[in-house]
């Protein structure tokens, strides 16, 4: 099996439609899931690796939370929207902590990245599990964010 590093190449979008799907096949291979969030490669190759995150199940993917909830920072990135639709329909007794812990992050952040953060982890109380599960303080939080993005910009 080629190294991840010619795995990242086969995905960049210059390349052909066949070679990517290769490199999407050999992708699928990877055990090390870590590899595949927001990988140190061109961002054209974020997509493929975050669809293949989501082909995974959620004890798969578990142990690789913090990660798939950091990728949510800015839903321009590559993939994001991909990852938080995943999400959405993860444990939401599994994703609760790892939630709370990102909020816990976004509120040390500076005021507009780490609430546009929460804007873009407000998303996922379209999870109903993880809304019944999570505390009233978070819950609170996140509903000032939900469908409300940028509510707090002021030029």
């Amino acid at each position: 099996m080629p190294d991840i590093n010619k795995i990242y190449e086969m995905l960049n979008w210059r390349n052909s439609p066949a070679v990517q799907l290769e490199g999407i096949r050999l992708l699928r291979e990877i055990n090390d899931l870590s590899l595949l969030i927001q990988p140190p490669a061109d961002p054209s190759v974020w997509e493929h690796c975050a669809k293949v995150l989501c082909e995974k199940s959620d004890a798969e993917l578990e142990p690789y939370l913090d990660g798939l909830l950091e990728w949510l920072q800015d839903l321009n990135w590559p993939g994001a929207m991909t990852i938080v639709e995943r999400l959405k329909t993860f444990s939401g007794e599994k994703l609760k902590k790892p939630l709370e812990n990102a909020i816990i992050k976004s509120n040390k952040m500076s005021d507009n990245e780490g609430l546009m953060w929460q804007d873009y982890l407000s998303e996922l109380l379209d999870n109903s599990v993880l809304v019944s599960n999570l505390s009233e303080e978070m819950l609170t939080l996140l509903k000032k964010h939900y469908h409300n993005w940028g509510s707090w910009y002021s030029e």
